[in-house]
Protein backbone atom coordinates (compact mmCIF):
# COMPACT_ATOMS: atom_id res chain seq x y z
CA UNK A 1 0.00 0.00 0.00
CA UNK A 2 2.73 2.46 1.00
CA UNK A 3 4.80 1.68 -2.09
CA UNK A 4 1.88 2.36 -4.42
CA UNK A 5 1.01 5.59 -2.66
CA UNK A 6 4.59 6.92 -2.46
CA UNK A 7 5.30 6.26 -6.13
CA UNK A 8 2.19 8.07 -7.35
CA UNK A 9 2.82 11.45 -9.04
CA UNK A 10 0.12 13.21 -7.03
CA UNK A 11 1.61 12.00 -3.76
CA UNK A 12 5.11 13.12 -4.78
CA UNK A 13 3.90 16.58 -5.79
CA UNK A 14 1.79 16.85 -2.68
CA UNK A 15 4.77 15.81 -0.54
CA UNK A 16 7.12 18.36 -2.11
CA UNK A 17 4.65 21.19 -1.69
CA UNK A 18 3.50 20.12 1.76
CA UNK A 19 6.93 19.58 3.29
CA UNK A 20 8.28 22.77 1.74
CA UNK A 21 5.28 24.86 2.75
CA UNK A 22 5.10 23.50 6.30
CA UNK A 23 8.80 24.23 6.80
CA UNK A 24 8.28 27.69 5.29
CA UNK A 25 5.33 28.31 7.56
CA UNK A 26 7.23 27.19 10.65
CA UNK A 27 10.10 29.50 9.75
CA UNK A 28 7.61 32.30 9.06
CA UNK A 29 6.05 31.66 12.44
CA UNK A 30 9.44 32.15 14.09
CA UNK A 31 9.77 35.37 12.14
CA UNK A 32 6.37 36.55 13.36
CA UNK A 33 7.42 35.77 16.93
CA UNK A 34 10.28 38.24 16.65
CA UNK A 35 8.08 40.86 14.98
CA UNK A 36 5.32 40.59 17.62
CA UNK A 37 7.87 40.87 20.44
CA UNK A 38 8.98 44.23 19.05
CA UNK A 39 5.85 45.71 17.47
CA UNK A 40 2.75 46.71 19.42
CA UNK A 41 -0.51 45.10 18.18
CA UNK A 42 -1.40 48.42 16.50
CA UNK A 43 1.85 48.46 14.48
CA UNK A 44 1.57 44.76 13.72
CA UNK A 45 -1.98 45.38 12.55
CA UNK A 46 -0.79 48.13 10.18
CA UNK A 47 2.03 45.95 8.81
CA UNK A 48 -0.26 42.98 8.12
CA UNK A 49 -3.02 45.27 6.81
CA UNK A 50 -0.72 46.60 4.08
CA UNK A 51 0.25 43.07 3.06
CA UNK A 52 -3.43 42.11 3.03
CA UNK A 53 -4.28 45.07 0.79
CA UNK A 54 -1.48 44.18 -1.62
CA UNK A 55 -2.75 40.62 -1.70
CA UNK A 56 -6.26 41.94 -2.37
CA UNK A 57 -5.05 43.83 -5.45
CA UNK A 58 -3.00 40.82 -6.55
CA UNK A 59 -5.99 38.50 -6.25
CA UNK A 60 -8.24 40.72 -8.36
CA UNK A 61 -5.42 41.51 -10.79
CA UNK A 62 -4.94 37.81 -11.49
CA UNK A 63 -8.24 38.05 -13.46
CA UNK A 64 -8.97 34.42 -12.70
CA UNK A 65 -6.28 33.13 -15.07
CA UNK A 66 -4.26 31.09 -12.54
CA UNK A 67 -6.22 27.84 -12.83
CA UNK A 68 -6.54 28.30 -16.58
CA UNK A 69 -2.77 28.65 -16.92
CA UNK A 70 -2.15 25.54 -14.79
CA UNK A 71 -4.75 23.52 -16.68
CA UNK A 72 -3.54 24.70 -20.10
CA UNK A 73 0.13 23.94 -19.40
CA UNK A 74 -0.78 20.53 -17.93
CA UNK A 75 -2.59 19.65 -21.15
CA UNK A 76 -0.16 21.34 -23.58
CA UNK A 77 3.30 22.25 -22.17
CA UNK A 78 4.23 24.02 -25.43
CA UNK A 79 1.93 26.91 -24.47
CA UNK A 80 4.03 27.81 -21.41
CA UNK A 81 5.99 30.72 -22.91
CA UNK A 82 2.90 32.32 -24.35
CA UNK A 83 0.87 31.96 -21.15
CA UNK A 84 3.63 33.32 -18.90
CA UNK A 85 4.69 36.27 -21.09
CA UNK A 86 1.25 37.51 -22.10
CA UNK A 87 -0.15 36.65 -18.70
CA UNK A 88 2.41 38.99 -17.13
CA UNK A 89 1.42 41.87 -19.41
CA UNK A 90 -2.25 41.26 -18.72
CA UNK A 91 -1.69 41.29 -14.96
CA UNK A 92 0.38 44.48 -15.05
CA UNK A 93 -2.35 46.32 -16.94
CA UNK A 94 -4.96 45.07 -14.48
CA UNK A 95 -2.89 46.12 -11.45
CA UNK A 96 -2.38 49.60 -12.89
CA UNK A 97 -6.14 50.09 -13.17
CA UNK A 98 -6.79 48.56 -9.75
CA UNK A 99 -4.23 50.84 -8.10
CA UNK A 100 -6.09 53.87 -9.43
CA UNK A 101 -9.39 52.51 -8.08
CA UNK A 102 -7.81 51.78 -4.70
CA UNK A 103 -6.64 55.38 -4.43
CA UNK A 104 -10.26 56.48 -4.64
CA UNK A 105 -11.31 53.88 -2.05
CA UNK A 106 -8.56 54.94 0.34
CA UNK A 107 -9.50 58.62 0.00
CA UNK A 108 -13.08 58.01 1.15
CA UNK A 109 -12.87 54.93 3.41
CA UNK A 110 -9.22 54.06 4.01
CA UNK A 111 -6.54 55.44 6.33
CA UNK A 112 -3.24 54.77 4.53
CA UNK A 113 -0.80 57.59 3.80
CA UNK A 114 1.17 58.04 0.56
CA UNK A 115 4.16 55.96 1.63
CA UNK A 116 1.94 53.12 2.84
CA UNK A 117 0.03 53.17 -0.46
CA UNK A 118 3.32 52.87 -2.37
CA UNK A 119 4.19 49.83 -0.22
CA UNK A 120 0.85 48.21 -1.06
CA UNK A 121 1.14 48.81 -4.82
CA UNK A 122 4.79 47.71 -4.94
CA UNK A 123 4.05 44.48 -3.10
CA UNK A 124 1.17 43.66 -5.48
CA UNK A 125 3.30 44.29 -8.58
CA UNK A 126 6.33 42.31 -7.41
CA UNK A 127 4.20 39.37 -6.23
CA UNK A 128 2.37 39.35 -9.56
CA UNK A 129 5.45 38.03 -11.39
CA UNK A 130 6.42 35.54 -8.70
CA UNK A 131 2.95 33.96 -8.63
CA UNK A 132 2.88 33.64 -12.41
CA UNK A 133 6.31 31.96 -12.54
CA UNK A 134 5.25 29.59 -9.77
CA UNK A 135 2.09 28.76 -11.71
CA UNK A 136 4.22 27.61 -14.67
CA UNK A 137 5.98 25.07 -12.43
CA UNK A 138 2.63 23.80 -11.15
CA UNK A 139 1.30 23.33 -14.67
CA UNK A 140 4.33 21.18 -15.52
CA UNK A 141 3.73 19.26 -12.29
CA UNK A 142 7.26 20.17 -11.15
CA UNK A 143 6.60 20.94 -7.51
CA UNK A 144 10.06 20.43 -6.00
CA UNK A 145 11.69 23.61 -7.36
CA UNK A 146 9.00 26.11 -6.22
CA UNK A 147 8.96 24.42 -2.82
CA UNK A 148 12.71 24.93 -2.45
CA UNK A 149 12.55 28.54 -3.65
CA UNK A 150 9.71 29.42 -1.27
CA UNK A 151 11.61 27.75 1.55
CA UNK A 152 14.70 29.79 0.67
CA UNK A 153 12.61 32.97 0.74
CA UNK A 154 11.32 32.12 4.23
CA UNK A 155 14.84 31.45 5.50
CA UNK A 156 16.10 34.74 4.02
CA UNK A 157 13.25 36.72 5.58
CA UNK A 158 13.82 34.98 8.91
CA UNK A 159 17.52 35.89 8.90
CA UNK A 160 16.75 39.46 7.90
CA UNK A 161 14.31 39.95 10.79
CA UNK A 162 16.47 38.26 13.42
CA UNK A 163 19.68 39.99 12.39
CA UNK A 164 17.95 43.37 12.33
CA UNK A 165 18.47 45.36 15.57
CA UNK A 166 15.24 45.90 17.47
CA UNK A 167 15.79 49.66 17.41
CA UNK A 168 15.61 49.62 13.59
CA UNK A 169 12.58 47.37 13.36
CA UNK A 170 9.89 49.75 12.21
CA UNK A 171 6.96 49.03 9.93
CA UNK A 172 8.63 51.00 7.12
CA UNK A 173 12.00 49.25 7.33
CA UNK A 174 10.37 45.83 7.54
CA UNK A 175 8.41 46.50 4.38
CA UNK A 176 11.45 47.73 2.43
CA UNK A 177 13.29 44.52 3.37
CA UNK A 178 10.29 42.37 2.55
CA UNK A 179 9.98 43.83 -0.94
CA UNK A 180 13.70 43.38 -1.64
CA UNK A 181 13.66 39.69 -0.71
CA UNK A 182 10.55 39.16 -2.86
CA UNK A 183 12.43 40.59 -5.86
CA UNK A 184 15.20 38.04 -5.32
CA UNK A 185 12.62 35.25 -5.11
CA UNK A 186 11.13 36.29 -8.45
CA UNK A 187 14.56 36.15 -10.07
CA UNK A 188 15.11 32.65 -8.66
CA UNK A 189 11.79 31.48 -10.13
CA UNK A 190 12.56 32.88 -13.57
CA UNK A 191 16.10 31.54 -13.89
CA UNK A 192 14.96 28.12 -12.63
CA UNK A 193 12.31 28.00 -15.35
CA UNK A 194 14.97 28.85 -17.91
CA UNK A 195 17.46 26.31 -16.61
CA UNK A 196 14.92 23.47 -16.62
CA UNK A 197 13.78 24.45 -20.12
CA UNK A 198 10.17 24.75 -19.01
CA UNK A 199 9.44 27.97 -20.91
CA UNK A 200 8.37 26.07 -24.01
CA UNK A 201 6.69 27.19 -27.22
CA UNK A 202 6.27 30.48 -29.04
CA UNK A 203 4.84 33.72 -27.71
CA UNK A 204 1.71 34.61 -29.66
CA UNK A 205 0.28 38.07 -30.16
CA UNK A 206 -0.88 39.72 -26.94
CA UNK A 207 -4.38 40.48 -28.15
CA UNK A 208 -5.06 36.96 -29.42
CA UNK A 209 -3.54 35.25 -26.40
CA UNK A 210 -5.11 37.49 -23.75
CA UNK A 211 -8.52 37.30 -25.41
CA UNK A 212 -8.36 33.50 -25.29
CA UNK A 213 -7.22 33.54 -21.66
CA UNK A 214 -9.97 35.92 -20.55
CA UNK A 215 -12.61 33.96 -22.44
CA UNK A 216 -11.71 30.83 -20.47
CA UNK A 217 -11.05 32.56 -17.16
CA UNK A 218 -14.01 34.92 -16.82
CA UNK A 219 -16.05 32.49 -14.66
CA UNK A 220 -13.07 32.21 -12.29
CA UNK A 221 -12.62 35.99 -12.28
CA UNK A 222 -16.30 36.57 -11.60
CA UNK A 223 -16.02 34.00 -8.80
CA UNK A 224 -13.03 35.88 -7.34
CA UNK A 225 -15.07 39.08 -7.28
CA UNK A 226 -18.11 37.57 -5.61
CA UNK A 227 -15.92 35.72 -3.10
CA UNK A 228 -13.94 38.81 -2.08
CA UNK A 229 -16.09 39.67 0.98
CA UNK A 230 -15.00 36.53 2.82
CA UNK A 231 -11.64 35.82 1.19
CA UNK A 232 -9.93 39.23 1.08
CA UNK A 233 -12.16 41.96 2.52
CA UNK A 234 -12.15 40.84 6.16
CA UNK A 235 -9.37 43.33 6.93
CA UNK A 236 -11.35 46.10 5.26
CA UNK A 237 -14.50 45.25 7.26
CA UNK A 238 -12.49 45.42 10.49
CA UNK A 239 -10.80 48.64 9.36
CA UNK A 240 -14.20 50.26 8.78
CA UNK A 241 -16.15 48.82 11.73
CA UNK A 242 -13.53 48.04 14.39
CA UNK A 243 -9.85 48.95 14.99
CA UNK A 244 -6.35 48.37 13.65
CA UNK A 245 -5.59 46.34 16.80
CA UNK A 246 -8.40 43.91 15.95
CA UNK A 247 -6.91 43.60 12.47
CA UNK A 248 -3.65 42.58 14.13
CA UNK A 249 -5.40 39.87 16.18
CA UNK A 250 -7.28 38.59 13.15
CA UNK A 251 -4.18 38.45 10.94
CA UNK A 252 -2.10 36.81 13.66
CA UNK A 253 -4.71 34.05 13.91
CA UNK A 254 -4.52 33.56 10.15
CA UNK A 255 -0.73 33.37 10.38
CA UNK A 256 -0.91 30.64 13.02
CA UNK A 257 -3.39 28.61 10.99
CA UNK A 258 -1.08 28.98 7.99
CA UNK A 259 0.64 25.56 8.23
CA UNK A 260 -2.70 23.73 8.21
CA UNK A 261 -3.97 25.99 5.42
CA UNK A 262 -0.92 25.27 3.28
CA UNK A 263 -1.20 21.51 3.73
CA UNK A 264 -4.83 21.57 2.56
CA UNK A 265 -4.27 24.13 -0.20
CA UNK A 266 -1.26 22.40 -1.67
CA UNK A 267 -3.10 19.10 -1.62
CA UNK A 268 -5.53 20.77 -4.03
CA UNK A 269 -2.73 22.37 -6.05
CA UNK A 270 -1.01 19.00 -6.41
CA UNK A 271 -4.18 17.19 -7.43
CA UNK A 272 -5.65 19.75 -9.86
CA UNK A 273 -3.41 19.08 -12.90
CA UNK A 274 -3.81 15.33 -12.39
CA UNK A 275 -7.60 15.59 -12.17
CA UNK A 276 -7.75 17.83 -15.24
CA UNK A 277 -5.78 15.34 -17.31
CA UNK A 278 -7.68 12.34 -15.86
CA UNK A 279 -11.06 13.86 -16.76
CA UNK A 280 -9.98 13.93 -20.40
CA UNK A 281 -8.32 10.51 -20.50
CA UNK A 282 -10.41 8.29 -18.19
CA UNK A 283 -13.71 9.58 -16.78
CA UNK A 284 -14.53 6.29 -15.00
CA UNK A 285 -11.27 6.40 -13.06
CA UNK A 286 -11.88 10.09 -12.34
CA UNK A 287 -15.25 9.35 -10.77
CA UNK A 288 -13.86 6.52 -8.68
CA UNK A 289 -11.01 8.75 -7.54
CA UNK A 290 -13.44 11.44 -6.33
CA UNK A 291 -15.96 9.01 -4.86
CA UNK A 292 -13.40 7.18 -2.73
CA UNK A 293 -10.81 9.90 -2.13
CA UNK A 294 -12.99 12.79 -0.93
CA UNK A 295 -13.60 11.26 2.49
CA UNK A 296 -9.86 10.96 3.15
CA UNK A 297 -9.37 14.65 2.42
CA UNK A 298 -12.20 15.50 4.82
CA UNK A 299 -10.77 13.24 7.51
CA UNK A 300 -7.25 14.63 7.17
CA UNK A 301 -8.58 18.21 7.39
CA UNK A 302 -10.76 17.67 10.45
CA UNK A 303 -8.02 15.90 12.41
CA UNK A 304 -5.54 18.69 11.71
CA UNK A 305 -8.13 21.29 12.80
CA UNK A 306 -9.08 19.31 15.90
CA UNK A 307 -5.47 19.00 17.06
CA UNK A 308 -4.83 22.68 16.39
CA UNK A 309 -7.89 23.80 18.38
CA UNK A 310 -6.99 21.45 21.20
CA UNK A 311 -3.52 22.93 21.73
CA UNK A 312 -4.01 26.53 20.54
CA UNK A 313 -4.14 28.04 24.04
CA UNK A 314 -0.87 26.40 25.10
CA UNK A 315 0.73 27.39 21.80
CA UNK A 316 -0.19 31.05 22.21
CA UNK A 317 0.91 31.19 25.84
CA UNK A 318 4.26 29.70 24.92
CA UNK A 319 4.99 31.86 21.88
CA UNK A 320 3.39 35.29 22.12
CA UNK A 321 3.36 38.25 24.53
CA UNK A 322 0.40 38.66 26.86
CA UNK A 323 -1.06 41.58 24.88
CA UNK A 324 -1.66 39.25 21.92
CA UNK A 325 -3.63 36.62 23.90
CA UNK A 326 -7.09 37.86 22.74
CA UNK A 327 -6.23 36.23 19.40
CA UNK A 328 -6.45 32.70 20.89
CA UNK A 329 -10.20 32.19 20.52
CA UNK A 330 -10.14 33.92 17.14
CA UNK A 331 -7.54 31.43 16.01
CA UNK A 332 -9.56 28.44 17.26
CA UNK A 333 -12.56 29.55 15.21
CA UNK A 334 -10.48 30.45 12.17
CA UNK A 335 -9.12 26.92 11.87
CA UNK A 336 -12.62 25.47 11.51
CA UNK A 337 -13.57 28.16 9.02
CA UNK A 338 -10.48 27.04 7.14
CA UNK A 339 -11.79 23.47 7.19
CA UNK A 340 -15.11 24.55 5.71
CA UNK A 341 -13.45 26.59 2.97
CA UNK A 342 -11.11 23.71 2.14
CA UNK A 343 -14.16 21.52 1.43
CA UNK A 344 -15.52 24.29 -0.79
CA UNK A 345 -12.16 24.51 -2.54
CA UNK A 346 -11.97 20.78 -3.18
CA UNK A 347 -15.42 20.80 -4.75
CA UNK A 348 -14.39 23.85 -6.78
CA UNK A 349 -11.22 22.03 -7.88
CA UNK A 350 -13.24 19.02 -9.03
CA UNK A 351 -15.72 21.22 -10.88
CA UNK A 352 -12.85 23.16 -12.44
CA UNK A 353 -11.14 19.98 -13.61
CA UNK A 354 -14.39 18.98 -15.34
CA UNK A 355 -14.80 22.38 -17.04
CA UNK A 356 -17.76 23.39 -14.85
CA UNK A 357 -16.58 26.94 -14.23
CA UNK A 358 -20.10 28.34 -14.51
CA UNK A 359 -21.27 26.10 -11.68
CA UNK A 360 -18.39 27.39 -9.55
CA UNK A 361 -19.51 30.94 -10.31
CA UNK A 362 -23.08 30.11 -9.33
CA UNK A 363 -21.89 28.72 -6.00
CA UNK A 364 -19.81 31.83 -5.40
CA UNK A 365 -22.70 34.20 -6.09
CA UNK A 366 -25.04 32.37 -3.73
CA UNK A 367 -22.37 32.21 -1.03
CA UNK A 368 -21.52 35.89 -1.38
CA UNK A 369 -25.13 37.07 -1.23
CA UNK A 370 -25.75 34.93 1.84
CA UNK A 371 -22.51 35.49 3.77
CA UNK A 372 -21.47 39.10 3.11
CA UNK A 373 -24.12 40.78 5.31
CA UNK A 374 -23.31 38.36 8.13
CA UNK A 375 -19.58 39.08 7.93
CA UNK A 376 -19.99 42.84 7.69
CA UNK A 377 -22.29 43.00 10.72
CA UNK A 378 -20.19 40.55 12.76
CA UNK A 379 -17.02 42.60 12.12
CA UNK A 380 -18.52 45.30 14.38
CA UNK A 381 -17.73 42.93 17.27
CA UNK A 382 -14.04 42.72 16.45
CA UNK A 383 -11.93 39.82 15.28
CA UNK A 384 -13.78 37.22 17.37
CA UNK A 385 -17.15 38.38 16.06
CA UNK A 386 -15.92 38.21 12.47
CA UNK A 387 -14.49 34.71 12.95
CA UNK A 388 -17.80 33.57 14.45
CA UNK A 389 -19.69 34.99 11.48
CA UNK A 390 -17.41 33.12 9.09
CA UNK A 391 -17.99 29.75 10.74
CA UNK A 392 -21.76 30.22 10.98
CA UNK A 393 -22.27 31.44 7.40
CA UNK A 394 -20.08 28.77 5.80
CA UNK A 395 -21.65 25.98 7.85
CA UNK A 396 -25.07 26.94 6.52
CA UNK A 397 -23.77 27.24 2.96
CA UNK A 398 -22.61 23.60 2.94
CA UNK A 399 -26.17 22.38 2.38
CA UNK A 400 -26.51 24.17 -0.96
CA UNK A 401 -22.91 23.41 -1.95
CA UNK A 402 -23.33 19.65 -1.66
CA UNK A 403 -26.73 19.72 -3.32
CA UNK A 404 -25.36 21.44 -6.44
CA UNK A 405 -22.22 19.29 -6.50
CA UNK A 406 -24.23 16.05 -6.45
CA UNK A 407 -26.68 17.34 -9.02
CA UNK A 408 -23.88 18.38 -11.41
CA UNK A 409 -21.54 15.36 -11.39
CA UNK A 410 -23.81 12.61 -10.06
CA UNK A 411 -21.00 11.37 -7.81
CA UNK A 412 -21.93 9.99 -4.40
CA UNK A 413 -19.05 10.56 -1.98
CA UNK A 414 -18.52 7.62 0.35
CA UNK A 415 -19.13 8.20 4.09
CA UNK A 416 -19.99 11.87 3.52
CA UNK A 417 -22.59 12.01 6.28
CA UNK A 418 -20.37 10.20 8.75
CA UNK A 419 -17.49 12.60 8.06
CA UNK A 420 -19.67 15.66 8.76
CA UNK A 421 -20.99 14.21 12.02
CA UNK A 422 -17.45 13.46 13.21
CA UNK A 423 -16.29 16.96 12.21
CA UNK A 424 -19.13 18.59 14.17
CA UNK A 425 -18.38 16.51 17.28
CA UNK A 426 -14.67 17.28 17.11
CA UNK A 427 -15.38 21.01 16.78
CA UNK A 428 -17.78 21.14 19.75
CA UNK A 429 -15.44 19.08 21.94
CA UNK A 430 -12.22 20.96 21.12
CA UNK A 431 -13.68 24.50 21.21
CA UNK A 432 -16.37 24.41 23.90
CA UNK A 433 -15.42 21.50 26.18
CA UNK A 434 -11.69 20.74 26.20
CA UNK A 435 -10.46 24.32 26.66
CA UNK A 436 -9.86 23.98 30.43
CA UNK A 437 -8.67 20.36 30.43
CA UNK A 438 -5.22 19.56 31.80
CA UNK A 439 -2.58 19.29 29.10
CA UNK A 440 -2.08 15.57 29.83
CA UNK A 441 -5.72 14.85 28.97
CA UNK A 442 -5.43 16.93 25.80
CA UNK A 443 -2.43 14.84 24.73
CA UNK A 444 -4.42 11.69 25.37
CA UNK A 445 -7.35 12.86 23.27
CA UNK A 446 -4.97 13.93 20.53
CA UNK A 447 -3.33 10.50 20.42
CA UNK A 448 -6.74 8.79 20.37
CA UNK A 449 -7.84 10.92 17.39
CA UNK A 450 -4.66 10.09 15.47
CA UNK A 451 -5.00 6.38 16.27
CA UNK A 452 -8.64 6.40 15.15
CA UNK A 453 -7.72 8.09 11.89
CA UNK A 454 -4.98 5.53 11.24
CA UNK A 455 -7.38 2.68 11.94
CA UNK A 456 -9.95 4.11 9.53
CA UNK A 457 -7.40 4.48 6.73
CA UNK A 458 -6.07 0.96 7.27
CA UNK A 459 -9.51 -0.64 7.50
CA UNK A 460 -10.86 1.06 4.37
CA UNK A 461 -7.75 0.23 2.35
CA UNK A 462 -8.05 -3.44 3.34
CA UNK A 463 -11.73 -3.51 2.37
CA UNK A 464 -11.05 -1.81 -0.98
CA UNK A 465 -8.25 -4.24 -1.76
CA UNK A 466 -10.44 -7.22 -0.87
Amino acid sequence: MLKRIIQHKVFKNFSYLTIGSVLSQLISLLTVLKITKVLHPDDYGLYTFMIAQGTLLLTIGDLGIRNIVIRSIARDPNRTNDLVFNGAILRMLALTLLSAIYLVYNYYLGNLNIQELVFVFSFALISCFGKLFETAFLGHQKMLTPSLINLGFSVSWFLCVYLLPASNMTVEFLFYSFLGINLLKNAAFYFSLQRQHLLKGKVLGFWHSSQKLLKESWPYFALVLVMLPFTKLSNNFLDINSSIEQIGFFNLSERLTGPVSFVLDFALVAIFPNLSALWVSNKVQFRNFVREGFKYYMLLGMILCFLFTLYAKELFGLLFPENYMPAVMVCQLQIWYLYLTSIDSLIGTILGATNNEKKILKLGIVNSLFSTPILYISSSYGALGLASGMVISFSCFQFYLWYLFGKTLKIKVEDKGRMWIIAALLFVFSYFIAGNFDFVYKVLFGLLSIAGTGFYFSRNYSLAKA
